[in-house]
């Protein structure tokens, strides 16, 4: 469910391999089947949830794509508050997010040189094609290379760096690349801060959404006032 938006948001989807444009209007629930896209332009911002219990705010030039989502709800015939059994919920990102997830089941955000593993977490990601940052504000998390076997485990309080391993060949004068280098970083007071109040901000939002069954379909709904 889209919760709000600010700024240029765009959210497509492909059916019959043709791209179909949707019209963002806060609260509307979309189908991830089809291979959803939610694109930000510059000074654009949007936040929207799933069912899972997870939350996300996507920053200014960044793109998730939804991969597919596996779910099985627990059943019920009557109308009812969507409570989910179990899922494999992943997609792709490039640009700057905001995770705040209330589920015991794992999720996984793919990178350009990573795929970070979460459950019940708060976080901070920024990718772009060649290195990705992830902050855990609070929680766990784990980070797997793309180009070896090599993962970081990541608690609360972690910020790591995954960029590519570049080394100069002793024989030859070209720059060689052989997977990706992890490396830790510090965070100051004044940025841990921003990250904070965006999380609680994202977090009063999913705290405000809950999802709804009728019939054969899945609304969200916001409880709280905008």
């Amino acid at each position: 469910m889209l919760y709000d938006f600010g700024g240029n948001v765009g959210v497509s989807e492909v059916v019959d391999n043709k791209l179909n444009d949707k019209v963002c209007v806060p609260g509307i629930t979309f189908s991830l089947t089809n291979g959803l896209s939610i694109k930000t332009e510059t000074n654009g911002v949007v936040s929207y949830m799933v069912p899972h219990r997870i939350a996300f705010t996507q920053s200014e030039g960044s793109a998730v794509y939804f991969n597919g989502d596996v779910v099985t709800y627990v059943e019920s015939n009557v109308p009812h508050v969507v409570k989910v059994k179990d899922a494999s919920f992943n997609f792709s990102l490039l640009g700057q997010l905001y995770v705040v997830s209330e589920s015991d089941k794992t999720s996984i955000i793919g990178t350009g040189v990573g795929n970070i593993a979460y459950d019940k977490a708060k976080l901070f990601i920024k990718a772009g094609e060649k290195y990705t940052h992830v902050y855990v504000v609070e929680g766990k998390a784990i980070v797997y290379d793309n180009k070896s076997k090599k993962k970081k485990d990541l608690k609360e309080g972690d910020y790591l760096v995954i960029t590519p391993h570049v080394t100069l060949s002793p024989r030859e004068s070209t720059v060689s690349t052989f997977g990706n280098s992890f490396s830790v970083k510090e965070v100051e007071d004044e940025e841990k801060q921003v990250h904070i109040k965006e999380i609680e901000n994202l977090q009063r939002k999913l705290k405000d959404t809950i999802f709804i069954n009728y019939g054969s379909n899945i609304f969200g709904v916001k409880l709280g006032l905008p």
